[in-house]
């Protein structure tokens, strides 16, 4: 589940620098995360860019993400059916 959640941290981190999220991509697709998230838009979960602007400066966003992607997050970015 960690590694879940560093996909979204890594993935943020390297939309937001606009470094390419090559190895993140291949974690997310490993790990079938786009099936409810994408990079530039609203799936069934936000869009990793949308994740990125929420938590960029945020030293415990980390911490919060794993917390999230272990328990999940409902609610958080609004109303999700």
């Amino acid at each position: 589940m960690k590694q879940l959640a560093t996909i979204l941290v890594a993935a943020g981190a390297a939309l937001s620098s606009s470094l390419p999220a090559v190895a993140s991509d291949e974690l997310a697709k490993k790990h079938n995360c786009f099936a409810c998230h994408a990079v530039d838009k609203k799936v069934v979960g936000p869009a990793y860019k949308d994740v990125a602007a929420k938590y960029s400066g945020d030293k415990t966003a980390e911490a919060k993400l794993i917390d999230k992607v272990k328990k999940g997050g409902v609610g958080v970015w609004g109303i999700y059916q």
